[in-house]
């Protein structure tokens, strides 16, 4: 995980920029920035979301961030793009530079948006002419935006009063976020038991919406996908379905 600051800066966006494309207001992300606030709730997917990371890779508290680097902000120009759909034009004689890979996030999002349409990625491959491990970035992100209008238009209308739990690739339960990140800040052993039977044991490396990526006693890190796991829990403690 990195401080707000930090991963600001690495994305050569001002604090304006930042504000204008996730909607909290600067002096907020400022008290965030400067650590004297944790991250709400409801702004951490919105700041997911503008920085083009996922919510785990953003510390909820940021370390201040020292004189020199805030002597270095970006100049923050209004027409820049967001980092990872930028397009350099190619100079006379110079071919076209290729499109950048599809992240692995990206492609287990959209794994996990064809399960919830009971959909085949065979199928979708072909339809869209070529494997998603073949996706550019740009092209995976358009695949995910046209597949989530239609889990949103597929949805049933939500029953009045029955809390409505988050969907969306960036956004994550609030309870199951922060108890994860409890859990991997403590550096704590967790036990998974996955729907066919199998146990699993290690410390929680990293997680996002779908799945769970963990390092065993042996030194080896497994990524379980959220819709083979049972529960888990904390050796001793209570049970986490």
């Amino acid at each position: 995980m990195e401080d707000l600051w930090k991963i600001r800066q690495r994305k050569q966006m001002s604090i304006a920029q930042l504000s204008s494309r996730s909607g909290v207001p600067v002096e907020r992300l400022r008290e965030y920035e400067a650590g004297r606030e944790d991250i709400r709730t409801d702004d951490l997917p919105r700041l997911a979301r503008a920085l083009y990371v996922e919510e785990w890779e953003i510390k909820l508290r940021s370390d201040p961030i020292p004189a020199k680097a805030a002597a270095q902000e970006p100049a923050g120009r209004a027409k820049r793009k967001p980092e990872g759909r930028q397009r350099r034009e190619a100079k006379p004689g110079q071919p076209p530079q290729p499109s950048a890979p599809a992240r692995p996030s990206q492609i287990t999002h959209l794994q996990a948006l064809l399960q919830r349409l009971a959909l085949k990625q065979a199928e979708v491959e072909v339809a869209i002419g070529k494997p998603f491990a073949e996706l550019t970035r740009l092209e995976a992100s358009g695949l995910l935006g046209e597949l989530q209008r239609r889990l949103t238009a597929e949805r049933p209308a939500r029953e009045k009063g029955k809390r409505r739990r988050p969907y969306l690739p960036e956004s994550v339960d609030e309870f199951e976020f922060r108890y994860l990140t409890a859990q991997q800040e403590a550096a704590r052993p967790i036990e998974f038991t996955l729907f066919n039977g199998q146990r699993l044991s290690g410390q929680i490396v990293g997680f996002s919406p779908y799945a769970i990526t963990i390092r065993q006693a042996d030194g080896a890190e497994v990524t379980l996908q959220k819709l083979a796991i049972a529960y888990y829990r904390v050796p001793g403690g209570e049970v986490v379905p």
